[in-house]
This record gives C-alpha cells, structure tokens and sequence, in this order.
C-alpha cells in the first residue's frame, strides 16, 4: 500500500518509514501538513498517517480538506497524537480521522493499526470497482457493448448543444436491420443476436473514437458523429451500409438501411434531430431497403415514427 506519513519531526518520520517499509508498504514522507497537501494533489495515496501539531498546516486541518476533495476514491487517516482526552478524539473523529495513534508510536500497534486500514482500503477498493461496474451497465447495451439508449440520449441532448452553441454541425445515423424479424423466424434468436453483436462490432470499429454508436433498441442502431456536415455522414452511413452488405454472413445476406439528418436551422435540438434520422431511415425502408437516405435529400411528407407500418420494416 503507498502511505503519506505527514510530520515535521524527523525521528518519529524516520521511525514510521522504516517500519513500514519493513512491512512491505510504499511510504511517501512529507516535512509539514502544507507539503502533504501538496504530495497529495500529484499523487494517489490510500492512507494517511499525520501528525496532529504540525506548523502552518496541523493534523486536523490537513484532515478536513482531505475529506472536503469530494474524491471517489476514500483516503483513510491516521492521527498521531500523544492526547488521550475524549474532547480530542472527538475533535479528531469530526475533522475526518479514522483511527488514532499513540505516541510514542509501539511497533506492533502501529502494524495492527495499518493492518486494520489496509483491510477497510481493500474493501472500500472493491466497492469502488462493483460501483464502476454498475455505472456501466447502466449506460451499456448487455448484447451488444454498445452505449444503451438511455446513454445515447444524455448524449445527444449535450451534443446538440454543445454544436448549436459552437456554431459546429452535428449529424446523427440510424440504422436498422433489414428484414430482421423473417430472420429470427427462419433461424432462431441466437443467431439473430450474433447478427446484432456483428453489426455493433462493425459499426464500433469504422467509426472514430468519439463518435457515440449505441444500440438504440432492437435491430436499430445510432451514430453521433460530432463536426460531420450532411455530405460526410451520408458518405460515411453508405461506406458502413456496404461494409454490412459485403461481410460473410453465416446464415444468410444481411443488409442494413440508414436515415442520415445533420443539423440545421431546423434542426436544432436532439428530439428533432433524432425525428429527422427516423424519418429518413423510414424513407429509406419505403424506397426499397439496403440503402441510405439524408433528411435533406427528399422531399414530401413522411409519415412519422409513430405511424409505421411493422410489417414494412
């Protein structure tokens, strides 16, 4: 474990560095509370080991803007002290403190104590780790890899914001698989799933890092492509489309269909982005299937999302 030990005395400094070295830790040793503060901005410590009077910047105040940082990542402290008053300790405790430290320090109960913060960082590292791992099954398709809707959605709305602001365009992509229902019909879901799983892989791989591809439910697929005017997004959706066209299917062809919108002065928000794309991937649907259609390249009404016809898609 790498320890801060913070103390301005340097025989009970010393005295700590080389128990705990022989203990097996990494120690970091600063002279006073502002240099520890310091040490702890540049770098990652798990524990803490202060002394309580330290000039400009003592123990307890070292304590409380550790725990001001607002980190997700929990430090635990150690206060030396040689006072043994309730009062104290309570001072101590409200400051941040988690366990206390007689001095002069006893070797087997400084490593009992360490031993007992190691524990308690082991654990709080493992919550740490299941917390990410809930955070990105919340935003995660679990088939796919890709972002989920509710991801997507978070995202669109601070591109389009962040475009209209900026003055940059922003173009969205949506794909759907052609035909997808007769092939889970004619052989199973799991290939199905196989078909989707392949489809985001390729989608992932041709798109650049900071495109957002998400599975925006079912057969259907999203593309954020931030600073990408209407010609690009067109010619990248068709680049992709041929890409599906042309990959070994196991079963059978798979095609896909795409509806390309990039905003505009009417086009300035994400849920009108977003109707835009579906609208033209409707359009593409009607018009024969396997091919991308732009917003702004057709013209009359579409019928909106709301009224499509299942058994067209």
């Amino acid at each position: 474990m790498k320890i801060l030990v913070a103390d301005d005395e340097s025989t009970p400094a010393l005295f700590l560095r080389r128990t705990l070295e022989r203990l097996g830790h990494e120690v970091v040793v600063a002279s006073n509370g502002l240099e520890a503060w310091e040490r702890l901005q540049a770098d990652a410590f798990r524990l803490v080991i202060t002394d309580w009077m330290m000039p400009g910047l003592d123990g307890l105040d070292l304590c409380r803007r550790i725990r001001g940082r607002g980190d997700s990542s929990y430090i635990y402290i150690i206060l030396l002290t040689a006072r043994e008053g309730l009062q104290d300790r309570l001072a101590g405790l409200t400051a941040g403190a988690d366990d206390f430290l007689s001095k002069p320090m006893d070797p087997a109960e400084l490593a009992a104590r360490v031993g007992i913060a190691g524990r308690i960082v082991a654990m709080q590292e493992e919550l740490e780790r299941k917390n990410v791992q809930l955070a990105e099954l919340a935003t995660t398709d679990g088939l796919t890899g890709l972002k989920n809707r509710r991801c997507f959605d978070e995202a669109l709305t601070t591109a389009c914001s962040f475009a209209v602001r900026c003055g940059y365009p922003l173009s969205l992509m949506m794909f759907d698989v052609d035909h997808f229902k007769t092939l889970n019909d004619s052989f199973g879901h799991p290939a199905g799933d196989s078909v989707l799983a392949t489809l985001a892989e390729i989608l992932r791989s041709e798109t650049r890092d900071h495109d957002v591809v998400a599975r925006y439910g079912g057969e259907e697929f999203t593309v954020l492509l931030p600073a990408t005017v209407a010609e690009e997004a067109s010619q990248l959706a068709d680049r992709l489309r041929m890409t599906v066209r042309n990959h070994p299917w196991s079963q059978r062809a798979v095609t896909v269909s795409a509806g390309v919108a990039t905003t505009g002065a009417d086009l300035a928000t994400g849920p009108a982005l977003l109707e835009a794309a579906d609208r033209a991937l409707y359009h593409s649907k009607r018009s024969g299937r396997d091919r991308v259609t732009h917003h702004d390249s057709f013209q009359g009404e579409i019928a909106s999302s709301h009224a499509r016809d299942p058994m067209a898609l």
